[in-house]
């Protein structure tokens, strides 16, 4: 009987700091940097991603100073290299969803913040294709796709100044964001990325306005 009252009562609060919950919608954009470089093979290839843009959503009890925030913006990969056939561009939904701690008082104040973060590709201009430099395979190039599905993890700091909010963020993705298609006999029986390194990583400030 104790526990189905505290129950009850534990269901009371969540709903009553529900109903003084803030949801806030706004549109965010931002700029990456110190995006890590593929190296496939010991080719090294430059990728930059100039800026990324969309919408977001902020859900905080503002007693406790808690919530979540949830995006989903596009974000443009550029990726080009001597060693390249061509350069191919490579658009992304990227959706973070992030358990978000607030401090302050209005209309100044601090946060941060932390959680997954999932990309999926939307489109890309082609394959990368580059020299075969191995001396066990026939073909004379190797190409590579773009994984559909990529996901990782970022945190962050920021503050806020009445509706906008300003933050920096460091961000890892946990897989190669390439696989090697396999057009012939010699990739039927491969296991592995053909010397793929790459874990994209680095910073990303951001700048959004809420409604």
């Amino acid at each position: 009987m104790k526990k189905k009252l505290l129950f009850f009562i534990f269901c009371l609060m969540v709903v009553q700091l529900s109903s003084f919950a803030q949801l806030k919608f706004g549109v965010k954009a931002g700029v990456p940097f110190n995006i890590q470089n593929l190296e496939i093979q010991n080719a090294q290839i430059e990728t930059s991603r100039p800026f990324n843009l969309g919408l977001t959503s902020e859900f905080i009890f503002p007693i406790l100073g808690i919530g979540f925030e949830v995006s989903a913006l596009y974000e443009l990969e550029m990726i080009k290299g001597n060693d390249l056939q061509k350069s191919v561009n490579v658009g992304y939904l990227i959706i973070p969803v992030n358990f978000k701690y607030k401090l302050g008082i209005k209309p100044f104040k601090v946060f941060a913040f932390a959680g997954p973060s999932l990309e999926i590709m939307l489109h890309n201009s082609g394959d990368i294709v580059l020299p075969n430099y191995s001396l066990t395979k026939a073909p004379s190039t190797i190409k590579y796709s773009h994984e559909n599905f990529n996901w990782g993890m970022n945190a962050g700091l920021g503050f806020e100044v009445w509706k906008i909010q300003a933050s920096i963020a460091f961000f890892y993705n946990f897989k190669t964001p390439l696989k090697v298609i396999p057009d012939d006999i010699y990739y039927q029986t491969a296991s592995d990325d053909d010397g793929i390194k790459s874990n994209q990583n680095g910073l990303v400030v951001s700048l959004a306005w809420f409604f």
